[in-house]
């Protein structure tokens, strides 16, 4: 066979070769979730709620009076504001908005107990389950010494509970690994993180917020 021909017969199965592989490798991909799914809602609200532990973590930082306060609160910036970023990377890369806007805050568990009690927490300013209103945390900016702390430790756990709640139902109800894995992991976090919240609380002879406990 002629060098030209050869070449020309080579190309072509080349190109045979990269479409087949093209087509299997587009049916191995799991195509992305819709917006109204578990995974883009979790994902969305997830970052959200975890944006304002990571706000009241940096505020820690600078404000607390002990080492184990401080030290607490840079594992939650540290450990909150990755996942953070982690799921807002999924919506880039499902091509989904990152705010929840015009979409319904907490929408995707729509129908559960906890999406009713979140629509009264709503009422009360608190825009996801635990999360701190705006008063609380003009008061906790306010606040030094003890106070602060003690302040501090009751809203994160608190905030922790409402996180678990929701992670527990993404774990439970996504259709990805990828949301499925990193709401367990939120799970098993903040339940830790939760019972050395209750300590540290109880150290400082003060109690958890009324259903605080994650």
């Amino acid at each position: 066979m002629p060098t030209t021909a050869r070449g020309a017969l080579l190309s072509v199965v080349a190109l045979l070769l990269a479409l087949v592989l093209g087509i299997l490798a587009g049916r191995a991909l799991p195509s992305a979730p819709a917006g109204n799914s578990v995974d883009v809602g979790f994902a969305r609200d997830m970052a959200t709620h975890h944006s304002q532990a990571v706000a009241m973590a940096y505020t820690a930082i600078q404000t607390a009076p002990s080492e184990e306060v401080r030290r607490l609160a840079v594992d939650v910036a540290s450990t909150q504001g990755n996942q953070a970023g982690r799921l807002q990377q999924l919506l880039i890369t499902w091509d989904q908005p990152l705010s929840s806007a015009g979409t319904g805050v907490m929408a995707w568990m729509a129908g559960t107990d906890l999406h009713a009690r979140h629509v009264v927490e709503q009422r009360q300013g608190r825009v996801m389950p635990g999360m701190a209103t705006p008063a609380e945390l003009a008061r906790l900016g306010a606040e030094t010494g003890q106070v602060f702390e003690v302040d501090f430790l009751q809203l994160l756990l608190r905030h922790h509970a409402g996180g678990v709640e929701m992670a527990q139902y993404g774990a439970e109800h996504a259709t990805t690994a990828e949301v499925r894995d990193l709401a367990a992991a939120i799970v098993t976090s903040q339940r830790a993180e939760s019972q050395l919240l209750e300590d540290l609380l109880a150290q400082r002879g003060a109690q958890p917020l009324p259903g605080a406990v994650a």
